[in-house]
């Protein structure tokens, strides 16, 4: 599409590095992210594919109906579609997992890469993850959405510029289904909200949330 560093491209990078992963590791990508991230941070729940008792755990799906208003489960998703391995593990997407899970990594990174006072990656490591590495000809290429005064790190948005939720720094990413997590450094303050309903982009919850979340006193 570009030749590497001419544009930031949303989603296209984090395929390709799932697949040079793999093939650096010299195996699944699945296996080398359960053994080298899931298992040390006790993210049980978390994976391409899950048991049927977790499976059985998934919430539905919702979107209003614009003629009604009213919220409408979704066929997309089912439990039943988790229970079977995916013919390609994503580097850009495709997990499933828990609040619990979801939250013992965004500690991980909040807390320098330590876990349970045991170090398992470098300050400079999480340091790199999660600073802007986008120029400013990156950033006016990549166009309103999805940035919007963010720039990107290795694998979720940066604030370059400061704003209602909080100073530069604050980093994290949103998903199609009504999630949306970020870290705030400078606060200690880590904020997750899945809702599992699609209208959270357009009926301004998603920046209420955030909003809520930044005036909080209590950090974590």
């Amino acid at each position: 599409m570009y030749q590497p560093g001419q544009r930031w491209q949303y989603n296209t990078g984090a395929l390709v590095l799932g697949v040079l992963i793999a093939r650096a590791a010299r195996e699944p990508l699945e296996r080398l992210l359960r053994k080298r991230v899931f298992r040390p941070l006790g993210m049980n729940h978390t994976g391409f594919s899950l048991s049927r008792a977790d499976a059985s755990r998934l919430p539905g799906v919702y979107r209003a109906n614009p003629q009604t208003g009213q919220l409408e489960l979704q066929p997309y998703s089912r439990p039943e579609e988790w229970t079977q391995p995916p013919a390609f593990p994503s580097g850009a997407a495709g997990l499933a997992s828990t609040i619990d899970d979801y939250l013992a990594f965004s500690r991980f990174l909040l807390n320098q890469g330590v876990h349970h006072g045991r170090r398992l990656l470098s300050a400079e490591s999480i340091r790199l993850l999660t600073m802007n590495h986008l120029t400013p000809r990156q950033l006016a290429d990549a166009g309103p959405f999805p940035l919007t005064g963010r720039g990107w790190g290795y694998g979720m948005a940066v604030s370059v510029t400061p704003d209602e939720v909080s100073q530069p720094g604050r980093y994290g990413w949103e998903g199609g289904y009504g999630t949306s997590w970020f870290n705030d450094p400078h606060r200690d303050l880590t904020a997750i909200a899945m809702t599992q309903t699609v209208d959270f982009w357009a009926n301004g919850v998603y920046e209420e949330f955030q909003r809520l979340a930044a005036a909080v006193d209590t950090p974590r």
